[in-house]
């Protein structure tokens, strides 16, 4: 029986944690062959252009890019096939931008 309760108790609370990991994200974007869509979040449209730019020439195949509020500037988490040259264009696109721009950004549906 306490086994049961344990295991009820972490699924009720696994939205909370869920939460609290989100709560400090401005968006979540994913490329496909060369392709970016927004996942979650808001993204300004030059960002958004900016960043198929980096992804498009060379194309990469597969690559999740989630953008954070840190000590109020915008930060990038890339992971996938991205050389560094990538991540470091990625990171000079980001860094144009601030918190307020992406989070007052209108919504936009990927192209």
């Amino acid at each position: 029986m306490p086994l049961v309760l344990g295991l009820v108790a972490l699924l009720a609370s696994a939205p909370l944690v869920l939460a609290l990991v989100r709560a400090n994200e401005l968006f979540f974007v994913r490329v496909r062959d060369g392709k970016v869509r927004i996942v979650r979040g808001r993204v300004p449209a030059r960002l958004f252009d900016d960043l198929a730019d980096v992804v498009q020439k060379p194309a990469v195949t597969h690559a999740d890019l989630r953008a954070v509020n840190e000590g109020g500037r915008p930060r990038l988490y890339a992971e996938g096939e991205l050389s560094p040259e990538h991540k470091q264009r990625l990171r000079n696109v980001i860094g144009a931008f601030t918190v307020q721009q992406i989070r007052t950004a209108p919504r936009r549906r990927s192209t």
